[in-house]
């Protein structure tokens, strides 16, 4: 039982989160931060291992209410070793509850400046016209203040492609890193220079995969996404051609060794 928490009861997730959980994805999160002229992107540093035990009980209490027999119950089914557990799927919005506090008020932060500001688990970002020099400064110290470390500062422009999460922004358009477009070209060239129709065949599925994500991060109204929708269909197309042939091999390869084996035998009523 919980002091003032019910079942009815749910925690509301603030605007900026766009950490992992269902409907939230990378893409979404860049999203955010679409034709902006500066960036600043700050990591949190070791933030699984720097939220313990304690931090999650004292958030369970503290804020939502709970009894201390529950709020302990809870915290070791979500901790490891004394802190968060590392690959659990509730670990990620978990680790941004606790640190609530600390993430509101960078929000607050930025809204004095009008500035776009979204957090995916331990990656912050800040988007807008103009970012003033001295906020990260002002952001480091309130990640200070809780218990927490920064590194991996970056002030960018919006110049060329500013990669948050993965997902690149190039004004109002996102893109995917190259090593997407790298892997594309690859598996055409396997696909094309593939002999037999099962090695042909081998090569679609992969080729659908990649280019239904390329597809998904640009969407599927861009340029580039109807583009791939277009390759997409065609070599499903392809594709049904291909399985067609190898079944009309198979069978006429099947008849084939049928009739090789009733006639190589003499028929008993010759």
């Amino acid at each position: 039982m919980a002091k003032k928490w019910g079942a009815g009861h749910k925690v509301k997730l603030p605007p900026y989160l766009f950490s992992p959980r269902k409907g939230a994805k990378t893409r979404q999160n860049a999203l955010q931060h679409l034709d902006q002229h500066h960036y600043l992107t700050i990591d949190l540093k070791q933030f699984y291992p720097s939220t313990s035990f304690l931090m999650v009980r004292r958030w369970l209490i503290a804020d939502l209410g709970m009894y201390e027999d529950v709020a302990d119950l809870l915290t070791h089914l979500v901790t490891i070793d004394n802190v968060v557990s590392f690959g659990s799927p509730v670990t990620p919005v978990l680790v941004a509850l606790v640190h609530r506090r600390l993430f509101d008020n960078i929000a607050a932060l930025c809204a004095t400046y009008q500035l776009n500001y979204t957090v995916w688990v331990d990656d912050l970002t800040i988007s807008g016209p103009s970012i003033p020099g001295d906020l990260v400064v002002q952001i480091r110290e309130l990640i200070a203040q809780a218990g927490l470390q920064s590194h991996k500062v970056r002030f960018q422009t919006g110049n060329r492609a500013v990669f948050i999460t993965g997902v690149g922004v190039v004004g109002a358009r996102l893109v995917v890193p190259n090593k997407y477009n790298l892997k594309l070209k690859g598996l055409w060239e396997a696909y094309y220079q593939a002999i037999t129709p099962e090695e042909k065949l081998s090569c679609v599925d992969p080729l659908l995969s990649i280019m239904g994500t390329i597809r998904y991060i640009t969407g599927r109204r861009s340029r580039i996404g109807q583009k791939m929708s277009n390759q997409m269909n065609s070599l499903r197309q392809e594709r049904d051609k291909i399985y067609n042939r190898i079944i009309i091999d198979a069978k006429s390869e099947d008849i084939q060794q049928f009739e090789e084996c009733i006639f190589a035998e003499a028929i008993p009523w010759d």
